[in-house]
């Protein structure tokens, strides 16, 4: 997931391979190394064991730069997202990227022949791989159908002509099939090796240029090596000692330029230790609005109110010799007063509640590994009324700001309750009262729940911000930040002094914290902030904002966000901002939020979108709206929009009365609606650089599948300018349409591919 662009490090001692693969008969540089998946660990053979990745990634061991040494890599199954290394050791990550879907099974290799390994993958639904030729962001230079749907995919060079050449094997009776060709669906080889016990591994193994296929057996550690091509069939069998794990056969030391592989993606991986999957909320209910109407939500069903389990929250920064350690039930607030602005402080381990800080300009702020500042207080003494429990003395009331849906009458009210972890729903009477449930009686200084508190842990949110102000240069990283009582549009981290006003603090770098379970906003940055590589999750109303020029929001997760039931339509879901200039929104994942998942709304000048994953939103997935000049480009977008699908308003990308947006390179699957130009009358809001017109609208070179919905753009107020003499062009997009043909919009109708092609649009 975004939130570990670095591996994570642990320390500890770990034991060395033995009996790596270099036989007495063989000049190649081949051998064989292990991962485990349950602490990414790798052992390498004669080098020192170390962590890179998560629990529960897949590895990878490729020669990424083409200097003939394998380094790793590991791909993030439930993501798609790849981190890769030019090294072994742990450390940050050379190459990240997202490339395919969630489920889609990885492997690396020479596609093109250029001595430089990329990625591919192979999508068990379709048996189709997907092969690039970068080892960036995009479409698949190649993609053809091969094997089968249960198939785990391998590669190598098993002709020696330079190219590699994919294969998939079934684990459980051991059947391999492999291609004629690197671009071909025809099979070339197909033969039954080794047993469902047994894990695939390729190398080549004499060093005579040719790959051949060998398997890993754990009940005796050994790997047995075939040449399905010629009549060596058992051609060594090897001894790989005393370390287990996933093998993983390479080209450590360059000597022969021998072509590195990934190891067969074994089935059982995806059971290791994968972080807990939550499903996606279901979809409200569209609302029964006409169509020249925006959205109008009925109701949304809340995301799931746990969260999932989180990884360990790393730093982005060292932490100098010089830090003041700040541990728990000490005021954060009074040691930051009492130091200058270039202070480094170390938040310990453990729980800080109730803390705000307004820090000075040039600090610091580093959690220590378990740190965790949390905006609750634990609520104690409860006593039974009934077939309620009740607890006083509650005097806690925060600002009121914000429209709701109607299944969540108090999503307004900052204040949240928390039964181990749990967030349960604000009922507005005590009659209303029920099983995960709660009622605030402001009146009476009294909370209401409706299950029994014994041996629960028990939480309301008191304190509004972690940390706000009016200032620059300051650094919050390594923290686990939640439970705070912010009201809507204010962050539980706020680089403002603050909600209203020009109060904006400048240059901040919030990175690598989890902001979780807060009321309003997970974090609101503003002016030239930096907000990077953070978990962002089961947020009340937004989980990133923000205003200001030259903000770079970047390799973050977004999801679960709109928790508390606001209406997205007002504003909620995973992101929102306003009033930028030159912001940047890149590499993030925003997903399952209550609403859009990326969002630019009001007077945003010279937006960049590139590189999201943007999946399963209530909402729409990109939404530009009444704002300026945009480039949207290389996103991932799928899944979005299924809240509100009227008109074009489920759309993966919307662009709303906003001029000169070119949107490119995206691939937008299965949305409610795919690409969309919406023109209204939207003099309801502020025009800082001109009319609030679709004008110069550019979508070329993307790839849209519906199975619904419609591409296209749209206008009710009256003038078909916006067709006619604006230069809104759809141009060389490729289209994959399932059910009917009729899924596009152009001159006030709906219309065929043939219609759409007629109008000069493509």
């Amino acid at each position: 997931m975004k939130r570990l662009a670095a591996a994570i490090a642990v320390f500890a001692i770990l034991v060395p391979l033995q009996g790596a693969i270099a036989g007495a008969d063989s000049t190649s540089g081949t051998e064989v190394a292990f991962y485990d998946p349950g602490s990414s660990s790798w052992h390498i053979p004669g080098g020192d064991s170390f962590y890179y990745g998560a629990p529960g990634d897949t590895p990878l061991l490729c020669d990424w730069n083409g200097d003939g040494i394998a380094t790793v890599g590991v791909y993030r199954e439930t993501t798609g997202y790849l981190l890769l290394s030019n090294g072994l050791s742990t450390g940050v990550a050379d190459y990240e990227f997202y490339y395919g879907n969630p489920g889609d099974r990885p492997l690396c290799g020479d596609w093109n022949g250029d001595g430089v390994d990329t990625i591919g993958i192979f999508r068990p639904s379709e048996s189709r791989f997907y092969l690039r030729d970068t080892n960036s962001l995009g479409f698949g230079d190649r993609d053809f159908q091969f094997g089968f749907s249960k198939g785990l995919p391998f590669a190598g060079d098993f002709n020696g002509d330079g190219y590699d050449t994919v294969g998939v094997r079934d684990p459980k009776n051991g059947f391999v099939a492999i291609a004629r060709g690197h671009v071909s669906d025809a099979p070339v080889m197909e033969a039954y090796f080794g047993s469902s016990s047994d894990t695939l591994v390729v190398g080549d193994w004499d060093g005579d240029g040719t790959d051949r296929i060998g398997v890993y057996q754990p009940a005796t550690k050994t790997l047995a090596v075939t040449n399905l091509f010629g009549t060596d069939k058992i051609a060594h069998v090897y001894d790989l000692g005393a370390v287990t794990g996933i093998p993983l056969a390479a080209e450590f030391d360059g000597s022969g330029g021998v072509q590195t592989k990934h190891p067969e993606y074994t089935g059982e991986l995806a059971d290791v230790v994968k972080p807990k999957a939550q499903p996606a909320p279901a979809a409200p209910a569209p609302a029964p609005a006409p169509a020249e109407e925006p959205p109008v939500e009925q109701s949304a069903t809340p995301v799931p109110s746990a969260a999932p389990a989180s990884p360990i929250v790393k730093p982005a920064v060292s932490i100098p010799g010089n830090a003041i350690r700040i541990a728990p039930g000490t005021s954060i607030q009074s040691v930051v007063d009492q130091n200058g602005g270039s202070a480094t402080f170390l938040i310990g381990a453990g729980v800080h509640r109730e803390q705000s800080v307004k820090p000075k300009s040039g600090q610091t702020f580093i959690g220590e590994s378990g740190a965790v500042m949390s905006g609750a207080r634990l609520l104690e003494g409860w006593q039974r009324d009934g077939n309620l429990w009740f607890v006083g003395g509650q005097g806690q009331s925060g600002r009121l700001h914000g429209d709701c849906v109607s299944g969540a009458p108090r999503c307004n009210y900052p204040e949240e309750l928390f039964v181990n972890d749990a967030r349960m729903k604000h009922v507005s009477s005590k009659g209303s009262v029920a099983a995960g449930s709660w009622f605030f009686d402001y009146g009476s200084d009294r909370i209401y729940i409706g299950q029994d508190p014994a041996g629960k842990r028990i939480e309301t949110s008191v304190t509004e911000s972690a940390f706000t102000g009016q200032v620059s240069n300051v650094t919050i990283t390594g923290l686990v930040i939640e439970k705070y009582a912010s009201p809507a549009q204010v962050g539980a981290i706020d680089t403002r002094a603050n909600p209203s006003g020009n109060t904006n603090g400048s240059d901040w770098f919030i990175a690598n914290n989890e902001v979780r379970n807060n009321h309003g906003v997970g974090i609101k940055s503003t002016n030239g902030s930096r907000v990077v590589g953070n978990y962002v999750h089961h947020n009340g109303q937004l989980g990133l904002g923000g205003d200001g020029p030259g903000m770079l929001i970047e390799n973050n997760e977004i999801s679960y966000n709109n928790a508390s039931g606001y209406a997205y339509g007002w504003e909620g879901g995973g992101t929102k901002w306003s009033k930028s200039t030159d912001l940047v929104v890149r590499n993030n994942y925003s997903h399952h939020n209550v609403g859009p998942g990326l969002w630019t709304d009001i007077d945003n000048m010279n937006t960049l979108y590139e590189g999201n994953r943007v999946t399963n939103n209530v909402g729409i997935g990109i939404f530009h709206e009444i704002s300026y000049k945009a480039v949207i480009r290389n996103n991932y977008i799928e899944g979005n929009g299924a809240g509100h699908s009227a008109w074009l308003w489920g759309a993966g990308i919307v662009v709303a009365a906003s001029p000169d947006v070119e949107i490119y390179g995206n691939e937008v699957i299965n949305n409610a609606d795919g690409i969309a130009g919406i023109q209204q009358n939207r003099s309801d809001a502020p025009a800082s650089f001109g009319p609030q017109i679709v004008a110069n609208l550019y979508v070329h070179d993307n790839k849209i599948t519906m199975s619904e919905g419609h591409t296209g753009l749209v206008q009710d107020v009256g003038d078909n300018a916006v067709f006619t003499s604006r230069n809104n062009r759809f141009e060389n997009n490729e289209y994959t349409l399932n059910g009917s043909d009729r899924r596009f919009e152009w001159n006030n109708g709906e219309r065929s591919l043939q219609e759409w092609n007629s109008f000069g649009l493509s």
